[in-house]
């Protein structure tokens, strides 16, 4: 999996970037950002897989469930099982749903 992967599936439903918006160049509401963490998985003191570990936080004015289901379903089809959470950010006067998704990769055939 790459950043490709995931930037396009989630820029066919709402317009993203990775980690953050330029400065002053954030699209009127709902836009998404994503980010990932990559951990490695050992044996026999080799790495023989990796963890990706992805985040895709949506933001919108409110809820817009049917956006929120297209952005979900999107990403289940192309990544498998995602985690959903939401919360509300206070001082920008948003909310923020979050889509955390796994995926590994690696050589198991040794």
């Amino acid at each position: 999996m790459s950043h490709e992967d995931v930037y396009s599936t989630v820029s066919a439903i709402v317009p993203c970037r990775h980690m953050e918006w330029p400065e002053d160049s954030a699209p009127p509401l709902p836009w998404a950002l994503y980010h990932g963490e990559d951990d490695p998985i050992c044996a026999d003191d080799c790495q023989i897989a990796v963890r990706h570990h992805w985040t895709v936080e949506l933001y919108q004015k409110g809820s817009d469930p049917d956006l929120e289901l297209s952005l979900a379903n999107a990403l289940r089809e192309k990544f498998g099982s995602v985690k959903r959470q939401e919360q509300w950010v206070e001082n920008d006067n948003m909310l923020q749903i979050l889509f955390t998704f796994y995926q590994i990769e690696g050589d198991f055939d040794g």
